[in-house]
């Protein structure tokens, strides 16, 4: 509808906006025989993890119907670099053990 000249809409390419992951499939709960303290939960990934990395799993539960008092416990992923352990030790010198500053450099590789 027209004579002009077509143009290129840009950008040219639009990616979809992220979106929050879906619950994990294949959700089981079982006894752990033996132990009267703890039960085995077992999961699969979720079928979309909705364009970002899952960082951890949150599972919740409660022994009351009403859910007032639910006992949580998150499970962290691999993907997720809380895992990440760092350990800074610091020393005083003979000057009545008072560290009164000072500096470190870390360099990650």
């Amino acid at each position: 509808h027209g004579l002009s000249q077509r143009l290129i809409p840009l950008p040219s390419s639009v990616s979809p906006p992220l979106q929050a992951p879906e619950s994990p499939q294949h959700v089981a709960l079982s006894v752990n025989t033996g132990f009267s303290d703890s039960l085995i939960v077992d999961f699969d990934a979720p079928a979309s993890d909705g364009g970002s990395d899952i960082l951890f799993y949150r599972v919740e539960l409660d022994p009351t119907p009403s859910f007032d008092y639910p006992i949580v416990e998150d499970f962290h992923c691999p993907s997720n670099n809380r895992r990440t352990e760092w350990q800074i030790e610091t020393s005083a010198d003979d000057n009545g053990g008072v560290i009164s500053g000072g500096s470190f450099q870390l360099e990650l590789e």
